[in-house]
């Protein structure tokens, strides 16, 4: 099929008279050259870069933004998240400002785009570019494709790479500010239950005088230390942290401590004969006095008291109240092993370090000791202990003798509590019928344990002064040590690295317009306009010629004063214009 070529694209001065276009429409029946051209474009006088308002306006909206995302992000690097009204986030605020930006760069590159689109058929190219780069200037996806196509050498090449890279702005915007948590000081006290300095008193009246007995709760308390009933969680109620995140500082408190020996080493075994042949009676005797004895008709199993003296033990300058001895077999055995174990439950100071974390209270003791004036000829007197060293308000103090180093316990408290633990530990257990152990008490079961040696009955006692000093923190006393409670707090973290891609496409965008600037300086900024393709080849239905001005500013003068309709003829699709 061939075309008739009855309009073909020319050049024509539009002062000229219509006689001489007319006579130079029929005179031309090709493009003009590019000399041509450029001697047309040469002719007309304007300011090329009027016509690019909008896009100057929109670089320096890009910049604008650009510095406000900088400054936002270094005015909050660092410092905690903002709370601000109606919900309003930085990161909501990030988001608007890169938004803004990321939209007025696109529209410089775009723009630019356009305008070369008019650029490439300056010296003749494929018809086909058309839509391929009009689809370029419209999106990444059809800059993507315009990539394809279009050497890298041209400058439409740099605008179609810039718009596709752009796309990926918004992942690394959203990378560039992370959350860090961090401690702070938060509002509420925490506190932490001690025993302080004053006189500690913990007793009840007996059946006589020097019958004294603990009060009922503080018997609980020694029954649960003795049957080792103590949990990870009793020392919760020491403690009190608003947050479930506190520390605080090395504090002390009054409380009861023990100490246990192993002295099997002292035992002396006498054997006795017995009216059965190679039948013997063991007897194991301490140089205190006290004895165990068995034989393999009558095996025994524990023998204990609690009012012999010590016979290794160190108990000088404690506020021992009271002393135990136990002497224990294993079983059957010719002759039996036996095993003694003598301890002390005595008034200590403790030091401790605790914390509060994620709820869970951990405490640790630091040191466990200090000097009193307990002595039998001071009976009837109160305690008075002096730790080894001091914490006053969490801070040490050099002189052990300042105020609040001593702590007192009433003489009588010493006594109930003596005569509430001393009978609990004296007691016996056989073995008379093989499986069937027999105690005295339950008490004496629990001391033995299992194997009946020192280590069953070294974690009894430990188990007892942990029992008696919780309960005397918690119940007795009445004095608490302040802490710092802590909250975590989103901060925020800016990672610049990640502020490099944005800030260099800006750059490339803004380049990049002033390249098209540059290189279409001598043409007719026409940019995504589609007049410019209507009026090439517009056909108008007037007696009057049409006189066009080919600037933008000026066909769009002339398209408001026509009305335009797609006609169907033999020759194809046409458009027909009407004065209106």
């Amino acid at each position: 099929m061939e075309f008739k070529n009855e309009y073909p694209l020319d050049y024509v001065r539009l002062d000229d008279p219509q006689e001489n276009q007319k006579s130079q429409s029929k005179r031309r029946s090709r493009p003009l050259s590019s000399a041509e051209q450029q001697a047309v474009l040469q002719s007309q006088t304007y300011f090329w870069g009027a016509s690019w308002t909008l896009e100057l306006l929109s670089s320096l909206t890009s910049i604008v933004f650009l510095a406000a995302i900088l400054v936002v992000l270094y005015m909050y690097n660092g410092k905690p998240m903002p709370d601000w009204s109606y919900g309003i986030t930085l990161n909501s605020l990030v988001s608007v400002l890169s938004t803004v930006m990321k939209a007025t760069m696109v529209l410089i590159v775009t723009e630019s785009l356009s305008q070369l689109k008019w650029s490439w058929f300056s010296k003749g190219n494929k018809l086909s570019d058309l839509a391929l780069l009009d689809a370029a200037s419209r999106g990444p996806a059809g800059a993507f494709v315009a990539l394809f196509r279009f050497v890298p050498r041209h400058l439409v090449t740099f605008g179609c790479l810039v718009l596709v890279i752009g796309a990926a702005i918004d992942p690394f915007i959203q990378q560039v500010m992370g959350i860090q948590e961090r401690t702070m000081h938060a509002p509420g006290e925490a506190s932490i239950q001690v025993c302080n300095s004053s006189l500690y008193t913990d007793y009840g009246k007996g059946a006589g005088p020097g019958e004294n007995k603990v009060p009922l709760s503080t018997i609980g308390a020694i029954y649960s230390g003795i049957f080792q009933k103590e949990s990870t969680s009793d020392k919760n109620v020491l403690m009190e942290c608003p947050t479930g995140n506190c520390t605080f500082p090395p504090y002390q408190s009054l409380g009861f401590c023990s100490r246990c020996a192993n002295i099997t080493d002292s035992l002396t075994l006498t054997k006795h004969a017995l009216s059965v042949p190679s039948m013997y009676t063991y007897s194991y005797q301490l140089s205190n006095g006290f004895s165990f004895n068995t034989a393999l008709n009558m095996n025994y199993l524990l023998n204990s008291t609690a009012y012999y003296p010590l016979v290794s033990l160190d108990t000088t300058d404690l506020a021992v109240i009271l002393n135990f001895t136990a002497i224990t077999s294993s079983g059957y055995g010719v002759p039996p092993d036996a095993s003694a174990t003598e301890c002390a439950l005595y008034y200590c100071v403790k030091t401790y370090r605790g914390r509060v974390s994620g709820g869970l209270f951990t405490e640790t003791v630091t040191s466990a000791a200090g000097t009193s004036n307990y002595s039998l000829s001071t009976s009837g007197k109160n305690i008075a202990i002096t730790p080894d060293t001091c914490y006053v308000n969490g801070t040490r103090q050099i002189n052990t003798n300042s105020a609040g180093c001593t702590y007192n316990v009433n003489w009588l408290s010493s006594l109930a509590m003596s005569n509430s633990v001393s009978p609990l530990l004296n007691g016996t257990g056989s073995l008379f019928v093989s499986n069937r152990p027999d105690w005295s008490s339950d008490t004496i079961e629990a001391l033995y344990g299992t194997y009946g040696n020192y280590t069953e009955i070294k974690a009894v006692f430990n188990s007892l002064a942990s029992s008696l000093s919780i309960h005397a923190r918690s119940k007795v006393c009445d004095s608490t040590k302040s802490g710092v409670a802590w909250t975590t707090h989103p901060f925020v973290h800016v990672r610049w690295l990640w502020m490099i891609f944005p800030v260099v496409l800006v750059i490339l965008s803004l380049l990049f317009l002033i390249l098209t600037m540059i290189h279409t300086r001598r043409q007719h900024i026409w940019k995504s306009s589609p007049l410019v393709l209507l009026f090439s080849d517009l056909r108008v239905d007037s007696s009057e010629s049409l006189k066009l001005d080919p600037t933008l500013k000026g066909m769009e003068t002339t398209s408001r004063k026509l009305d335009v309709w797609l006609e169907t003829s033999a020759d194809g699709p046409r458009l027909k214009a009407v004065r209106s």
